[in-house]
């Protein structure tokens, strides 16, 4: 062999054993784990292993999806031709070995989703050809690096940190990363202002800072990054007004997320003409004024949340926008909730996206009646109208939203029967329809949502018994308030088939009867309020075993003795 060959088979000896004592830290002795990595087949061929053509070296080792609990460790470092390590999801723990720093060639790192805790070791700037850094979902600590920036690392295109339990402040220095393409930090503790000079990086695609406490006014250099496709900067405490101009600002946007602010002024009317707009979320903020009748030309709208500002003025015009929404057909949620719309709801929103999951527009002043066309929004998961001024009927055509899981109408005018077309809803979950005008009796048909958990219609004007075929049959329920409503009757037996209740709220009825042993079988109950009723006989032996009890109320009924102990 000349002295070059026997330098490589050295080299690649070298690079089996950093392999195989690697495995016993990755693996953390997981027996039959890689069992490709055996001396029958070269360790190029072994499973994530890929070796350069040229000299035979590791230069990529990729174990995702894996449950080993395992560490990195100093083996790791005799990989010097390595230039992708990715171990995602693998259930890492321990911490990023400073050895590390020594994979002068690694341009691709990956640790995200695992337990890997301590401090970003500074060495990581050694490694002046990184151009990926994703350490997402993990349990580091410590501050945002400051050295980002300020070292070798000028290729870095992604820096994704998000989702750990960084502290401190964002560095300057990033601005320096020319190359940048995606900056994602959201999810840390992170706290101060957004650095000026970020504005800098005009290849920056993806900005992410959600879920921190940054605050200040978002400097105005940011709406100079006329790449950016994500621009996420939800849930901190962050203000200013946004630019009247936002098209130009941002003419590839995909995603505008930042909600939960502090934001002001009025809807920015040009979001209209970013065409390939699909999220949108300024929720939690305190915008004002009417949204423009514009939107109909966001084709690939698939997000619109306004919710908790100040839309609208309490007038019939307030909803005319809605009418351009049923153009972006890839529409799935509309959250409208908590601001000042007035007028009724338009017939028309049955024209919306048959894509729609949830329609929401709770607390604001909506009037006028459910219309008939709400049927037609197949696709329905939530439909939220709390606390409006709605009136009329609940229409039959309710009964053709199969996939509806959340029907709140409570605290508005509604009245007349409940429609039995509601045992159609078999995947609804939660059916909340206290403080209206409902009479009659609940409809047997209810037996048919077997999924129910949440079934609330207190103080309305229902009568009658509690119908014992309907809710005997509802055995996954776990709250249920019937109260302050005209029933008659007494407790059905079949509650004692509700083993998972946890809140039973009969109080201000025109019950009777005794407490039927059954309920014994609802061991737990943490609310069981049955007072202001016609009850009589003794209370039960069993309230007392009940552990989890913590609001108990008998009282205003004709029980003839105590509480027991």
């Amino acid at each position: 062999m000349t002295p070059a060959t026997v330098a490589l088979v050295l080299s690649s000896e070298s690079d089996k054993l950093a392999l195989l004592a690697l495995k016993q830290k990755l693996t953390n002795g997981v027996p039959n784990a890689l069992p490709s990595w055996n001396n029958s087949l070269h360790f190029c061929e072994w499973q994530g292993v890929t070796c350069g053509h040229r000299h035979m070296r590791v230069s990529v080792l990729n174990l995702e999806h894996q449950n080993w609990g395992g560490t990195l460790g100093p083996p790791l470092e005799n990989l010097t031709f390595l230039r992708s390590l990715i171990l995602s999801n693998i259930n890492l723990h321990g911490q990023i070995p400073e050895q590390i720093g020594r994979l002068k060639r690694l341009q691709i790192l990956d640790l995200s989703h695992n337990n890997v805790h301590g401090q970003i070791p500074i060495h990581l700037n050694n490694c002046s050809k990184l151009e990926v850094v994703n350490l997402l979902y993990n349990k580091l600590t410590g501050k945002f690096p400051s050295w980002f920036g300020l070292g070798s690392m000028t290729r870095l295109n992604k820096l994704l940190l998000g989702a750990n339990d960084l502290v401190g402040t964002i560095p300057p220095s990033l601005g320096n990363l020319s190359c940048l393409q995606n900056i994602t930090v959201a999810r840390n503790h992170l706290e101060g202002s957004i650095p000026h000079v970020l504005g800098r990086l005009s290849n920056l695609k993806e900005l992410n800072l959600g879920l921190n406490n940054l605050s200040g006014v978002v400097p105005n250099s940011l709406y100079n990054l006329s790449n950016i496709q994500i621009f996420v900067l939800g849930e901190n405490q962050l203000f200013g007004v946004l630019p009247s101009n936002i098209q130009l600002a941002f003419p590839h946007l995909r995603a505008f997320l930042i909600g939960s602010n502090k934001f002001n002024g009025t809807f920015p009317s040009s979001i209209s003409n970013i065409t390939g707009l699909q999220g949108f979320d300024i929720s939690s903020n305190g915008f004002t004024g009417p949204i423009p009748p514009t939107l109909g030309s966001l084709k690939k709208l698939e997000k619109f949340s306004i919710c908790d500002n100040s839309f609208g003025s309490g007038r019939a015009q307030d909803l005319d926008f809605l009418s351009s929404l049923t153009n972006c057909t890839r529409l799935k949620i509309l959250l409208l909730d908590w601001n000042e719309f007035g007028g009724a709801l338009p017939d028309l929103i049955g024209n919306f996206s048959t894509h729609l999951t949830s329609f929401s527009m709770a607390v604001n002043q909506i009037s006028g009646m459910i219309p008939e066309g709400i049927g037609k929004l197949i696709g329905l998961t939530n439909f939220i109208m709390v606390d409006n001024y709605l009136e009329g009927s609940i229409p039959d055509s309710i009964g053709k939203l199969k996939n509806l899981v959340r029907l709140a109408l409570q605290e508005n005018k509604l009245s007349g029967y409940i429609p039995t077309a509601i045992g159609n809803l078999t995947m609804l979950s939660e059916l909340y329809l206290h403080t209206n005008q409902f009479e009659g009796s609940i409809p047997l048909s209810l037996k048919y949502c077997t999924r129910m958990q949440s079934f609330g219609v207190s103080g309305n004007n229902l009568s009658g018994n509690i119908p014992n075929q309907a809710f005997g049959n509802l055995e996954g329920l776990i709250n249920l308030d019937l109260s302050t409503n005209s029933f008659t009757g007494s407790i059905p037996l079949e509650f004692g088939n509700l083993k998972h209740l946890s809140i039973l709220h009969l109080y201000e009825n025109k019950l009777s009867g005794e407490i039927p042993p059954e309920l014994g079988a609802c061991s737990g109950l943490t609310e069981l309020l049955l007072e202001r009723n016609l009850f009589r006989g003794r209370i039960p032996s069993f309230l007392g075993a009940f552990g989890s009890l913590e609001l108990l109320d008998l009282s205003n009924n004709n029980f003839s003795s105590t509480i027991p102990a």
